[in-house]
């Protein structure tokens, strides 16, 4: 067993002719103290594991079947169709090779029988697959839940439980959902929970940010009186009121997350409730972020408010984000490089332990890179500031690593996901999303269980360590994504034409940026009140002449009627006349303009100057279309 944390960095040895601060030196040694104590804790059952997830990581085509298997076999609930499913997956890909002996065996024989009784077979792979992640995932049954977490306090380790559960529907499932969440604060085995914005508002989209915030503010509220009622009684005795963590999901739930959780907050008998927030490092917004809750929460301490917890992570949705970053054609949101995202955890770690922050808001330093735990373990050791930080890692994830920490660290949390196994399914992207990140050829956990000091993957690791901080000197601040629609554009199309193969579509509007989302909001205003004696008089086109409203002569005026404004006239124009349309039809018959024989380069150009006052006149015609057509902001744009 390691000795006090005082005594193991009193022996490590610093180089005061090295470049590298004493510090960083510090941590390298504490990290190689860990690492060598983790390999003596590792059980052979972990060591099993670390085998299967060797042979997994050595085969693609494994990792792909994998995901077939869970995320297409698995969600069926017919036995016959997932059995048929099952089979087929196994057909085409094999069985991986990554599986025991045993384990092989019986997926062939359920690929040669399995559709004779899929009735029987499949429930039984499912209680085969959910054994065999009970320790990533732990069953939601009260009782065999109550038991770990018993097992755990005793341990000395609190625990932080993450019900797992699907997208919400609608509003009565996120009824439920907060139900489900006040009724857990109430068990007395239960001290921390997580909760996403997300599984208790089903309508957060981000240009409804300043509705979503009101609504989010009403339901946290609830859980964090709940909480600040309940009691959590520790191995040693104390007790504590229960604590809720506000986890953070996609990119575009930064802003409303964050104003959700300061606003609830700032709620009259609510100065003295502890509360908990994620931020991701991997987000390069999210360093902002922690400066705007930093200054917050030190007013509120300073009125007499009790501190709140930032859980500083690296973040693991980076596919989803790369996903709808193409889709929308964003730049991605996140950090491109692995060693930007490192810089800027260290950049979030150097803030969060100022002396003025510190105090105000407690740090959850979550991590399984053990130079990352051990760096922040020196820092938090020689500014005394133990009492206000713990150490999180993920349940079930390199358990030899978490025990060697918790050896010398004095409070570890855990980020326990659970499940009922009639829920089980829901589980099945956090396993995906689990399995994608920890696979990342440059993820601390990819080689943790078979990592050994002074090996060349150690020596790599350290070494992107070290760059790391060399990164941190010159990373910019500010997020990767700039667009602003309230930028003024230059009439004249950028560039010249571009061929059709080079064609790139236009980028949709993202609201998750403030500045956009104020733009929407005058869009809305602008046409709130350009209604009856101010309503829109539109012109009519002919032959390439514009006749005014107030030039229509004796042609019929139609009105337009906003459709979410029954009898609000919104416009106003002349109807064409039988004599305007033949003039219109000679006119395309004849071409005036030579655009049947113009060459492409002149039609181009010509087509490249539409484009440019489209751009120029976006929120004029999605404006339009909300008015005369009823049209979302989000429906017109894209």
């Amino acid at each position: 067993m390691l000795v006090t944390l005082d005594d193991v960095i009193a022996e490590l040895e610093v180089d005061l002719s090295s470049s590298a601060p004493p510090e960083i030196q510090k941590a390298l040694g504490l990290a190689r103290v860990l690492q060598r104590r983790g390999v003596e804790l590792q059980t052979p059952e972990e060591k099993r594991q670390q085998r299967e997830l060797e042979r997994m990581m050595g085969s693609e085509t494994d990792k792909i079947t994998l995901t077939q298997m869970t995320d297409q076999a698995f969600r069926a609930n017919a036995p016959r169709r997932a059995a048929e499913q099952l089979t087929h997956i196994l057909d085409v890909q094999g069985v991986p090779r990554f599986f025991s002996t045993f384990d092989r065996t019986l997926l062939k024989g359920f690929q040669s029988f399995g559709n004779y009784l899929p009735g029987v077979a499949m429930p039984m792979v499912r209680e085969k697959m959910r054994e065999e992640t009970a320790n990533v995932i732990l069953p939601a049954e009260r009782e065999v839940l109550k038991k770990h977490l018993e097992e755990r306090r005793q341990g000395g380790v609190r625990m932080n439980v993450n019900y797992l559960g699907e997208a919400l529907l609608g509003e009565k499932d996120a009824q439920r959902r907060l139900e489900s969440y006040l009724a857990a604060l109430q068990l007395p085995e239960i001290e921390v929970i997580s909760v996403k914005a997300t599984t208790i508002y089903s309508q957060i989209t981000p240009i409804s940010r300043r509705h979503a915030v009101k609504v989010l503010c009403d339901r946290l509220e609830l859980l964090y009186r709940a909480a600040a009622r309940e009691r959590y009684t520790r191995a040693d005795g104390t007790e504590v009121p229960k604590f809720v963590y506000l986890d953070m999901e996609e990119y575009r739930d930064l802003g409303v997350t964050l104003e959700a959780f300061m606003r609830t907050l700032d709620r009259p008998g609510l100065e003295s409730a502890r509360a908990g927030l994620a931020l991701q490092a991997y987000i390069p917004d999210s360093y902002e972020a922690q400066l705007e809750l930093n200054a917050w929460a030190r007013e509120r301490v300073k009125k007499g408010g009790a501190p709140v917890t930032v859980r500083l992570v690296k973040g693991a949705n980076m596919e989803m984000e790369r996903v709808e970053a193409s889709i929308s054609g964003w730049e991605q949101a996140p950090y491109k490089d692995k060693i930007d995202t490192d810089a800027n955890y260290k950049r979030m770690l150097h803030e969060a332990l100022r002396p003025e922050n510190i105090e105000a808001v407690n740090l959850g330093v979550a991590s399984h890179n053990l130079f990352e735990v051990a760096y922040a373990l020196v820092l938090v050791h020689e500014r005394g500031l133990l009492e206000h930080v713990q150490f999180e890692m993920l349940e079930g994830m390199a358990n030899h690593q978490r025990r060697a920490l918790s050896e010398v660290a004095p409070n570890i949390l855990l980020y326990a996901p659970a499940t009922r196994q009639e829920e089980f399914i829901n589980a099945i992207g956090y396993l995906i999303r689990r399995l994608d990140e920890n696979s990342g050829p440059d993820n601390f956990l990819r080689h943790a269980f078979k990592l050994e000091v002074d090996s060349e993957e150690w020596r790599q690791l350290e070494r992107m360590f070290l760059e790391s901080f060399e990164r941190l000197k010159e990373l910019p601040r500010g997020g990767r994504r700039t667009q602003n629609r309230n930028a003024e554009l230059p009439e004249e199309p950028p560039g010249d034409p571009i061929a059709l193969e080079d064609f790139v579509n236009e980028p949709d509007t993202d609201f998750s940026l403030e500045h956009n989302l104020r733009w929407a909001e005058g869009i809305v205003e602008a046409h709130e009140t350009r209604c009856d004696e101010k309503a829109a008089a539109i012109g009519l086109a002919i032959a390439g002449e514009l006749i005014p409203l107030e030039e229509a002569g004796d042609r019929r005026i139609a009105e337009c009627i906003d459709p979410s404004r029954p009898g609000t006239v919104v416009g106003r124009y002349p109807k064409a006349s039988s004599e305007d349309i033949e003039r219109a039809l000679t006119c395309a018959k004849d071409d005036p303009t030579g655009w049947r024989k113009m060459e492409s380069g002149k039609r181009g150009k010509i087509l490249a100057r539409v484009a440019q006052t489209l751009r120029r006149r976006r929120a004029d015609l999605m404006g339009a279309a909300m008015a005369d057509g009823g049209k979302l902001l989000t429906e017109s744009d894209p």
